[in-house]
């Protein structure tokens, strides 16, 4: 008779022990909200009839409809059963529940594990995970206008609850109706927020998409300024004045100008100032060479536009330079003039040689000279007058004459 009893108590404790009939079984959950693989802890308070606890040990298996539960089999302690429900990679509201015998849940429990639940037969506890829980998708866009010509804008979606916070791991696809965006999909952050870049050079409209809610951003395609630049119409040459026209115009219901650039390619750039329409613009190349002239004219709005032109520039041509000597005395005092041919520049300095040894500098196309034949010359000498003019742009003339001197 001992042995029996024994192994029937030994038969016993291997039976799982389930929750008696009458057993009320509630759910109590620490978020009702999840990101995408998020992770939340359900405790399953069961109590007997009449609010008694039931006896430690007392099986409870948990269920859901979405995601999944660890582990799904637990033993009470102090008449509660705790597991860890994941949300897994998919949005939806997850459906939880438990049973323990003929006792299942009925009702879901607010959030926190010391509050009452409310109860509603057949239901258990929600939890909402990834896009579901999203109720406002709000997108902006950095910076909201883009040149005609092509630019990039980052685009920022943040998703929100019915709190205005955050949600983390949500999906969110990115699309728009002129241009492209780079990434297509993408994952909200620890704040919410999740981004891409469009490129474009249209008004564009990108929509963002997270589960059931859409939100939108535009960005204007500004229109940029208009610049014209014209070489000169004479053949560029080192030393000689070239004159370029630049013809500028603020984009179409755009900012004014604010400033346009020029680049002569040589070394020298200024800027025009608030300049539009058409401007003649003098420029004198120093070498010759071949170089590149720019011009950027940018608005008000910070859109600019620019265009470039190669110009050859000529080795600089040496201007003539008549020079006039009279006949003269021995020892009486003449005046040489040189005379700068069509063309020339504003001369700065001549230089004389006067054949017989002397020379002077003048800032004049003239000068005195004495010719002094020597003692007992009976005849007539003549020198060669050579003449160096340089003018204003680095260019020089030579010239010469002949001058007779009697005794």
């Amino acid at each position: 008779m001992v042995l029996a009893a024994v192994a029937l108590l030994v038969a016993c404790d291997k039976v799982p022990l389930f929750a008696p009939t009458g057993t009320t079984i509630r759910l109590y959950t620490n978020t009702q909200v999840l990101p995408i693989n998020g992770t939340a802890e359900i405790t399953a308070s069961v109590l007997e009839s009449g609010g008694n606890p039931v006896q430690n040990g007392t099986m409870v298996t948990f269920t859901t409809s979405l995601g999944t539960v660890t582990p799904t089999d637990v033993a009470t302690s102090n008449s509660k059963a705790t597991v860890i429900f994941n949300a897994g990679s998919q949005s939806g509201t997850a459906v939880i529940n438990a049973f323990s015998g003929s006792s299942s849940t009925s009702g879901s429990a607010s959030t926190g594990t010391g509050t009452a639940p409310t109860t509603t037969t057949g239901s258990g506890v929600s939890i909402v995970i990834g896009a579901a829980a999203a109720t406002t998708v709000v997108v902006t866009a950095s910076p909201s206008s883009v040149s005609q010509l092509g630019g990039t804008a980052t685009i920022t979606a943040s998703v929100l609850d019915s709190n205005n916070n955050g949600l983390a791991g949500v999906p969110v696809s990115f699309t728009t109706d002129q241009g492209s965006v780079a990434p297509v999909i993408g994952t909200t952050n620890s704040t919410g927020q999740a981004q891409t870049t469009l490129t474009t050079n249209q008004t564009a409209t990108v929509t963002v998409t997270a589960g059931t809610k859409t939100g939108t951003a535009k960005v204007t395609a500004v229109a940029v300024p208009t610049i014209t630049l014209t070489g000169p119409t004479t053949t560029p040459t080192a030393g000689l004045t070239s004159t370029f026209t630049l013809n500028v115009t603020a984009g179409s219901g755009s900012a004014p100008i604010r400033n346009v650039y020029l680049d002569f390619g040589d070394g020298t750039n200024f800027s025009l100032g608030a300049s539009s329409g058409s401007v003649s613009i003098p420029h004198v190349y120093r070498e010759s060479g071949t170089f590149t002239v720019t011009a950027i004219a940018t608005d008000a709005s910070g859109q600019s536009t620019s265009m470039s032109i190669p110009v050859v520039v000529f080795p600089a041509v040496p201007f003539t330079l008549t020079v006039t000597a009279p006949t003269g005395k021995s020892g009486v005092a003449m005046t040489l003039t040189a005379t700068p041919g069509a063309g020339a520049p504003v001369i700065v300095s001549y230089v004389w040689d006067f054949g017989d040894g002397k020379s002077a500098t003048t800032t004049i196309g003239s000068a005195p000279h004495t010719y002094t034949l020597p003692a007992g010359t009976t005849v007539a000498q003549q020198f060669i007058v050579t003449v160096t003019a340089t003018g204003a742009d680095g260019r020089t003339g030579v010239g010469s004459a002949v001058v007779t001197i009697t005794p």
